[in-house]
């Protein structure tokens, strides 16, 4: 067996285990049982904002090299899968849509903006690693579709508009293609239940099933794009019930919605999850956003924000969730770019003034998954005798075995995992995240 660490002292501390055949063994266990399995996982990542793409173009060649290793390249991260916008969003160093006012036929589409910034950087991503996995989510259909005339401080989307803005998602798409950038899951709306400062629209549950069934999946079909999925909700999970319940309300929205994405801002929720999970079995569940905000970012520990982070991927993983994608890649000195202010922070920050990399505890935190759980991997039970440890479990398409585990208490924990009767003990340090791994 391998165990890798990380704390605040360590970054993947690497030591080996011993299995002991000890089937009478019954206390401070952490049962695996690899042939109880569960979900299939998509994979890891996180989101190619114009405020990450920005911010990589600022950097001397040597540190563009040095993100793309640290979050693509075979010593890194391994992230596979990866969202970004349709259009503009927060950060974004602006508005921008892809038609002109007032153009229904999308005569005037364009993704030239896309061109300056974000697509150099997917691009550049994909010479790493080519099996990259995208999804795309949108924040704002053009002004001229909505009732309040503009991008930002919500409004909603005309009906008459439904079938031009599905079209814009066929148009992003194609051209996206175009460019060898495929995407394969859309979201219908960012955060729909939210009116923000910033890019953003307001959809019901009803809405979003109509938009979906009568407009997107028709749209997307008749270009041949039979195979995109469409996710619904894109918000936080303490609604998650309640909006799954009004869009899937009939047969068509079952068959025409393939997953629910959901955001952590308003805490665990993982009880909720759980019961979309066993309420949809056959529907994907992917984690799209989550991110520290840069003023809780400066008061609180490196410690604390990375066990945010593993605490919260462990808790969705073992209600369900089949993908997780964080919010954006890097960020620059101030936590943007945003053109609304609403600045965050990120697991590698960039200064661009200084051309300095920060990686921070919670990139290796959430390295603890992504490096070690592949594609295509299933879930497995995992069975904890304390609270003081989160732990999780899967099973690689190779056959390994992959034990994650988190200890955010103030003291070493020992405990033994126990697999078909044979132990291997582990000591993890107060404030750290331990994986075991075997075959």
């Amino acid at each position: 067996m391998k165990i890798f660490t990380t704390n605040a002292e360590v970054r993947f501390e690497e030591k080996e285990g011993e299995f002991i055949y000890s089937p009478s063994k019954e206390f401070k266990l952490l049962k695996v049982y690899p042939k109880e399995k569960r979900q299939e996982i998509l994979g890891f990542g996180g989101a190619f904002t114009e405020a990450s793409a920005y911010t990589w173009s600022k950097m001397s060649e040597e540190n563009k090299t040095k993100l793309l290793d640290l979050y693509f390249g075979k010593n890194g991260n391994g992230y596979n899968f990866c969202r970004t916008h349709i259009q503009s969003c927060d950060f974004s160093l602006g508005n921008r849509s892809y038609v002109e006012e007032n153009d229904t036929e999308l005569a005037t589409f364009t993704i030239e903006g896309d061109f300056k910034y974000q697509i150099p950087f997917i691009k550049e991503a994909l010479k790493l690693n080519k099996d990259i996995e995208f999804l795309a989510s949108p924040w704002s259909p053009p002004p001229f579709m909505k009732t309040n005339k503009e991008m930002n401080h919500g409004g909603k989307l005309i009906e008459e508009y439904y079938d031009a803005w599905a079209g814009i998602f066929v148009k992003y798409i194609q051209a996206y293609a175009n460019e060898g950038i495929v995407i394969k899951r859309v979201t219908i709306q960012n955060e729909p239940n939210a009116v923000q400062t910033w890019d953003s629209c307001q959809f019901t549950g009803e809405e979003e099933r109509k938009f979906a069934c009568d407009h997107l999946r028709k749209k997307l079909d008749g270009a041949g794009l039979t195979d995109v999925r469409i996710n619904c909700w894109d918000h936080n999970k303490d609604l998650i019930v309640e909006r799954c319940e009004e869009t899937f309300s009939d047969e068509q929205a079952l068959k025409d919605i393939s997953g629910i994405a959901f955001h952590w801002y308003t805490g665990d929720h993982f009880e909720a999850l759980q019961c979309i999970r066993d309420k949809y079995p056959d529907k994907e569940l992917i984690f799209t956003e989550g991110c520290v905000e840069y003023s809780r970012f400066a008061a609180a520990g490196q410690s604390q924000n990375a066990e945010m982070y593993a605490h919260d991927i462990i808790g969705n993983l073992n209600a369900g969730m089949n993908g997780y994608i964080d919010w954006n890649l890097i960020l620059d000195e101030n936590g943007g770019p945003n053109h609304v202010g609403n600045f965050c922070d990120a697991p590698v920050m960039c200064d661009t003034t200084k051309d300095t990399v920060d990686v921070k505890l919670s990139f290796y935190y959430i390295g603890h998954f992504s490096r070690f759980v592949k594609p295509g991997a299933k879930r497995i039970l995992v069975s904890r005798y304390t609270d003081k440890l989160d732990c999780c479990g899967f099973v690689n398409p190779d056959g390994e075995v992959v034990v994650v585990v988190l200890n955010k208490t103030d003291e070493a924990q020992s405990f033994e995992i126990m697999v078909e009767g044979k132990t291997c003990a582990i000591e993890t340090s107060a404030h750290s995240i331990v994986t075991a791994c075997w075959k």
